[in-house]
């Protein structure tokens, strides 16, 4: 949201104690130049700074300012409230230095309306809350400070004046105490959509980088200021506050009985899922080809109707002629959608004339795979997993049939003698596909091979046939197979929707039990390395009989439809898996009444396992899934530390204090003459020309691990 601002409106305020206070209201609309003018600010509180209170662990601090103008004109001001949210800015300079940055916020505006002229209008300005209106919009992985500097490059605020400071932050790698740079931090952008792709606001994008590290950004002094508890207990300059009047009060923060910290890793076994909804195809579009239960024309009765025809926004990418298909049903099948390659005739007239497509290819002459892909889904993240936990698993429904009415048996009028021969010659269907890792720029940089399998003579799955190969790959090196698994002689792996099974070659002896149990699907291992894989399907069929002789099935092919390309992970021994929310809880203060709970959306792994497409687990630079970090010389999971640090600061009593100080302008820990420890804000309110702050202060503690009662561990 950087944009040129030019200063519409200046005022000047020289403070009881002789600080400058120079404050510019500026815009990016150049037709608004003819309003530039100096403003008059009302003597009490003409100026105001305020840092709502905030809990010590809440993630953003942020502040506005309110601005009493004088109004010389009826509804001079009135035109602020008008315009786009960022478009008004307002920086204040302390004694030439910028002290503090926001946009107008348009939500807030009153003045009186029995005035013409000489009235008090409040403007505010606030530097963060613009936040809670913008959506997340990032794809890819993304750094920690990449996803912070986003953040704030689209609130607004004066980013070539601001600078964003760390040096107050304590995570380290966990290999010394060094602070860890959070640009060797990733995040997977998708973590910030739901399932049905709603974006976060940034402000929820923030709080989720933010919280889990126990870090807060706020902005003070002329930066922005990312800050964690431990740091300002042990590292922070420090600073005395100065009180002014005789209004302080000494009090205790809150204390809670016990904490618990749950991480959602926003893990789904299925990667990609290529189904359609019925009702979503080709809305609006009379299906108007109909197909009746056989075809005996005057006595069958009306089974579905189909039509077809392109369509975005379906999840898939369909290409060299594939279609998108909808059929309604009346007496046979059921609703259903998905691609159509070909059919043939609905009528006697025209019976055998193919649509959509004019062939039933082929995908293999002359021995070579000429395959062309027709199908391609998205491309999803998977990280970096283990496959003694876990391997992939990937279906493809195929309706390759002869028969006038696939969804009816086989009958003297449903072409019983073209179903006879698909049962004879096709024993063993093999559909050409493409399994691609790409990087993050699309390069790709693994292709799964399975096809020495294919063209051997048994089931086996071996190093030396089946695998990951680096680079891109060509079509034929990996295929899905069918064929039935009980019968590989006298029927056929195709006719009605038909799922994959384990690939294998042409084999005619008995299958291991694991393929029985295991069912439909093929089974892969992991990739090596964390990338984006794509999955494509190829045009055409490869195909064969028990004698492993190819017979012209193809032109006798009334139907090839394709349904639900899907890959899911699995466990290693083919069974469902899925990602549970992972919970932390300890007690903190027995004696007290509160629970504090947490709910964090990134977070570490640690030593437990997680599905490799956890779109919430920090990565390392590597794309690695990062286990665990160190602070105060304690490594472990961030969900534990930020426990550690609640146990820390709400397991004791903590002393608050409130009153008038001087004004706090910069970033310190602050300290108290007559008592011990270092104090945070917890919420301030500057009257900037009485250089005051309202403050409630509260003692913090360095982070302490020792004598945390786990419960969950």
């Amino acid at each position: 949201m950087a944009r040129a601002m030019q200063t519409i409106y200046s005022a000047r305020i020289r403070s009881e104690r002789e600080t400058v206070w120079d404050i510019h209201v500026k815009s990016s609309l150049g037709d608004m130049l003819d309003k530039r003018r100096d403003v008059a600010l009302l003597r009490d509180g003409a100026a105001v700074i305020e840092w709502g209170e905030v809990g010590k662990l809440d993630p953003v601090a942020g502040s506005s300012l309110t601005l009493t103008l004088l109004s010389e004109r009826d509804r001079e001001f009135l035109w602020l409230w008008q315009v786009e949210v960022g478009t008004v800015r307002c920086d204040v300079y302390r004694n030439g230095s910028l002290y503090w940055s926001g946009v107008l916020d348009t939500e807030l505006y009153e003045e009186p309306y029995t005035w013409v002229s000489d009235y008090e209008v409040a403007v505010t300005f606030s530097d963060l809350a613009v936040l809670d209106r913008l959506k997340w919009s990032g794809e890819g992985l993304w750094t920690v400070r990449g996803v912070i500097d986003h953040c704030i490059s689209e609130c607004g605020v004066n980013v070539s004046g601001l600078q964003l400071q760390h040096s107050l932050c304590s995570y380290s790698s966990g290999n010394d105490d060094t602070p860890i740079d959070l640009s060797t931090l990733k995040v997977n952008a998708a973590n910030f959509y739901d399932e049905d792709g709603e974006a976060m606001t940034l402000r929820e994008v923030l709080e989720a980088v933010l919280q889990p590290l126990a870090l807060r950004i706020t902005q003070k002094g002329g930066r922005l200021w990312l800050q964690d508890l431990h740091s300002l207990a042990t590292k922070a300059p420090t600073r005395q506050v100065e009180w002014l009047a005789d209004d302080g009060v000494l009090g205790v923060d809150k204390v809670y009985n016990n904490m618990k910290v749950t991480f959602s890793p926003y893990g789904d076994s299925k990667l990609i899922d290529g189904s359609v909804d019925h009702d979503d195809v080709l809305k609006g579009r009379v299906a108007s080809t109909t197909f009746m239960t056989g075809n005996n024309w005057n006595e069958a009765a009306e089974g579905f109707k189909l039509t077809y025809g392109e369509q975005d926004g379906l999840g898939l990418t369909l290409q060299n002629g594939a279609k998108w298909y909808r059929i309604d049903s009346v007496w046979s099948g059921s609703d259903e959608a998905g691609v159509l390659w070909a059919y043939r005739g609905s009528t006697a007239y025209g019976y055998n004339t193919l649509h959509c497509n004019n062939s039933m290819p082929r995908a293999m002459q002359n021995g070579q795979c000429v395959a062309v892909p027709i199908i391609t889904s998205g491309r999803v993240w998977v990280g970096q997993g283990n496959s003694i936990y876990h391997q992939l698993k990937v279906t493809l429904s195929v309706l390759a049939d002869v028969r006038y009415n696939p969804f009816e048996s086989e009958a003297k009028e449903n072409e019983e003698g073209n179903w006879q021969r698909l049962k004879d010659w096709v024993n063993f269907a093999y559909v050409p596909v493409m399994l691609r890792l790409r990087d993050a720029n699309g390069t790709v940089l693994y292709h799964y091979e399975n096809n020495g399998v294919q063209e051997s003579n048994g089931w086996e799955h071996t190093a030396q046939n089946s695998g990951w190969v680096a680079g891109d790959g060509a079509w034929g090196c990996m295929w899905l197979c069918y064929y039935d698994q009980e019968d590989r002689k006298s029927a056929s792996g195709l006719g009605g929707w038909k799922k994959n099974r384990p690939i294998i070659g042409y084999y005619r002896g008995g299958l291991p039990k694991r393929f029985t149990a295991m069912g439909e699907g093929e089974y892969i291992k992991l990739p090596p390395v964390a990338g984006w894989l794509e999955l494509e399907v190829g045009r055409g069929l490869y195909q064969f009989d028990y004698k492993r002789e190819e017979k012209d099935i193809y032109s006798r092919l009334r139907w090839l439809m394709y349904k639900a390309p899907t890959i899911e992970i699995v466990k290693a021994d083919g069974t469902k898996t899925e990602q549970n929310d992972v919970e932390d809880s300890a007690w903190l203060l027995r004696a007290a009444q509160e629970t504090l709970e947490i709910d964090t959306s990134v977070g570490t792994t640690g030593t437990r396992r997680f599905l490799p497409n956890c779109k919430g687990v920090l990565l390392d630079s590597n794309a690695s899934p990062v286990r665990t970090l160190g602070r105060a010389g304690v490594n472990d999971r961030v969900e534990r530390l930020l426990i550690g640090t609640a146990y820390s600061q709400y397991g004791s009593r903590h002393q608050t204090l409130g009153g008038s100080v001087r004004l706090l302008h910069e970033m310190r820990a602050l300290t108290d003459a007559t008592s011990e420890g270092r104090y945070m804000v917890l919420s301030e309110v500057q009257t900037l020309v009485e250089d005051k702050s309202e403050v409630l202060l509260c003692e913090v503690s360095e982070d302490n691990y020792e004598g945390i009662e786990w419960e969950n561990n």
